[in-house]
C-alpha cells in the first residue's frame, strides 16, 4: 500500500469541508497499511473554511491546513500542494465532497495497479444536454488531436508524484487535470480507468462559465504547441492501458 497525498482544495466551503473531512478519513481508515497525508488548501476563503479545517487538523494528524491569503485558483493551489506533498502518490479530492465514497475507496485501493489510477463518469443525463454535448465534444477533441483515448480526460486520478514534479503545468483553473493527464499519458504512463457516479444533491458546479472556457482554449492550444511542435520527442510515447482483475462495475449512485 503506498503513502498517498490527498489535496483538497477549498473555496468558500465551510458548509461541506467537514463532510468531505469525514469521508476522506472514513474511507482511509478502511485502508489497511495506508500513510495518508490530507492538504487542504484553502484559497482565499471569506467564510470560516480555515476555522473548521483548524479544528480537524488539531484531532486528526494526518490533515494539514494551507492558506492562500487571496483566491489564486485550482492551478496555484495545486502546486503548493504538490511542493509539500510527502507521499508517494498524489490525488486531488474536491472540497465540496462531489467525490462518492466508494470511488474514493476504489481509487485508494487500485492505487498501485497502474501509473495512474483514473475515474470515470457514466451518469450524465443529470448534467444537461448542453453540458453533456460540451463534455463530449472536448473530449473528442483531446483524443482526436492528443491520441489519448480515455473515457474521461478531467477526472480524479491518483498519480506518481515523482512525475507530477517533473511537469511544467500551466493552468491556472479547472484545465489543470486535462493538462496533466495529457502531459502523462504521452509519456507513455501505464492507466487504469474505474467507473464512478457523482455525488447527488450538491449544488450545481461553478466550473462551467465564460472565464473557464476561455481557460480551457487558451491552455489547448499551450498544451498542442508544447505536445506537437515544442517538446515532441518527449511526449511521443503511446499510454499503456491496464485492464481491472475483474470487470469493474460503477458503484450504486450515493442515496
Amino acid at each position: 500500500m503506498p503513502s498517498i497525498t490527498i489535496m483538497i482544495p477549498a473555496l468558500n466551503e465551510e458548509r461541506r469541508i467537514g463532510t468531505t473531512l469525514d469521508t476522506v478519513l472514513g474511507v482511509a481508515a478502511g485502508q489497511p497499511g495506508l500513510r495518508l497525508e490530507i492538504l487542504v488548501v484553502d484559497d482565499g476563503s471569506r467564510d470560516n473554511t480555515a476555522g473548521v479545517v483548524a479544528g480537524y487538523a488539531d484531532r486528526f494528524p494526518s490533515v494539514r491546513l494551507i492558506r492562500h491569503p487571496v483566491n489564486r485558483g485550482l492551478g496555484q493551489a495545486f502546486r503548493t500542494a504538490l511542493a509539500q506533498a510527502t507521499g508517494d502518490k498524489f490525488l486531488i479530492v474536491p472540497g465540496d465532497n462531489d467525490l462518492p465514497a466508494g470511488t474514493l475507496g476504489a481509487l485508494l485501493a487500485q492505487a498501485d495497479a497502474a501509473d495512474m489510477v483514473m475515474c470515470f463518469f457514466p451518469d450524465r443525463a443529470e448534467r444537461g444536454r448542453a453540458r453533456n454535448a460540451l463534455s463530449k465534444l472536448f473530449g473528442l477533441i483531446y483524443a482526436v488531436c492528443f491520441d489519448v483515448h480515455v473515457q474521461y480526460i478531467n477526472g480524479p486520478c491518483v498519480y506518481p508524484v515523482a512525475r507530477l514534479r517533473g511537469l511544467q503545468i500551466n493552468s491556472t483553473r479547472f484545465s489543470i487535470v486535462a493538462e496533466i493527464n495529457v502531459k502523462l499519458l504521452r509519456q507513455g504512463l501505464s492507466f487504469l480507468e474505474l467507473p464512478s457516479y457523482r455525488q447527488t444533491g450538491l449544488t450545481g458546479s461553478s466550473s462551467f462559465s465564460f472565464r473557464n472556457l476561455v481557460e480551457t482554449a487558451a491552455v489547448f492550444c499551450r498544451l498542442f504547441y508544447e505536445v506537437h511542435l515544442k517538446s515532441p520527442a518527449r511526449y511521443a510515447r503511446r499510454p499503456v492501458r491496464v485492464m481491472p482483475a475483474s470487470p469493474a462495475p460503477a458503484p450504486p449512485p450515493p442515496v
